[in-house]
């Protein structure tokens, strides 16, 4: 495959993840970055070797050097940035959550249909090998019945230390809401299907700026079986995300990302390391040139973003 040109606009903590992503990958080539910190666009083109910055993202999917655009920016202004994109016939990888309203989701997956353009969401895990060894096992009826599924999100402190910026603790944009549980909804839904019914009460500090504190929530997926959702910031405990799915043979526990845990009948959790029988595991950004190129892929498009913004949007919605 010829290598692909690419645009990254947004160069925070996630945007510069990606930036050594892509220099990585054989097959896509990083021509411009944008950020409206000139100097940290400045010092990106440097250490990355990247030939253009600009601090204007209209400049940069504009380009006629740039095939597809990964959009960094926080969720308010993907909108905004995406759809420009389109509008330049560039194909866009984008952040999660889609957008920050179902209608902004609605058009941007309307836009890129219009186009015919390739549109792809950046949720890693379920190109990763413990989430594709979680969905075998259930596939393949190793866990028995399912009997329910838990999603636990507890953090000591929100923003997390490394995470500090304007935008992560405001209730308009922010939280862990928005920013940890697109995730695990997309996750929930590959597996298991719709989610049918949302129940939840979040909790918010007394400052009216700032994002949720606390969230107990319940969704009733398509098949019947109920999810329960416990998020938390502010205990002593230390960080702890959990999507733990109990079976009647077998309880699997896929925890802070990367570590699966088993439990069999009568016993305790104990980490293993995954192995697939089947299954391959995809490289989101292969997949993406993949898709570019005409072939069939395995992407996470904006229909699974537009889907997971629903979710969001009922639970947002049921206390402001």
């Amino acid at each position: 495959m010829e290598k692909k040109k690419v645009g990254i606009v947004g160069l925070g903590v996630v945007g510069k993840r990606l930036l050594h992503s892509f220099t990585a990958e054989e097959l896509t080539d990083i021509q411009c970055v944008c950020d409206t910190h000139e100097e940290v666009a400045e010092s990106a083109a440097s250490e990355f070797d990247v030939p253009h910055y600009v601090t204007d993202y209209k400049e940069l999917v504009s380009r006629s050097d740039i095939d597809l655009v990964y959009v960094a920016v926080p969720p308010a202004y993907h909108y905004d940035v995406v759809m420009s994109a389109l509008e330049h016939n560039k194909h866009v990888l984008c952040e999660k959550p889609l957008a920050n309203s179902l209608n902004e989701a609605n058009e941007m997956l309307d836009k890129a249909k219009e186009k015919g353009l390739v549109h792809a969401m950046h949720f890693p895990l379920p190109y990763s090998l413990p989430f594709t060894y979680v969905k075998e096992q259930v596939e393949e009826g190793l866990l028995g019945d399912i009997l329910r599924v838990n999603l636990l999100m507890h953090f000591d402190q929100w923003p997390r230390p490394w995470q500090v910026t304007p935008w992560i603790g405001t209730r308009e944009q922010g939280g862990f809401i928005r920013e940890i549980m697109p995730h695990y909804i997309q996750m929930i839904m590959h597996i298991f299907g719709d989610i049918t019914e949302v129940e939840a009460e979040i909790d918010y500090p007394t400052d009216p700026d700032l994002s949720e504190v606390g969230l107990i929530a319940k969704f009733r997926l398509a098949n019947g079986i109920k999810v329960i959702i416990d998020g938390l910031v502010g205990q002593a405990s230390n960080e702890r995300i959990a999507l733990t799915i109990h079976g009647t043979k077998q309880s699997l526990s896929f925890e802070n990302w990367r570590e699966v845990k088993v439990a069999n009948r009568g016993e305790e959790f104990s980490s293993i390391e995954p192995e697939l029988q089947t299954k391959k595991v995809f490289s989101l950004l292969e997949e993406v040139c993949r898709k570019m190129d005409g072939h069939d892929a395995f992407l996470v498009d904006f229909e699974e973003g537009l889907q997971v913004q629903s979710v969001l949007e009922k639970i947002l919605s049921t206390q402001k």
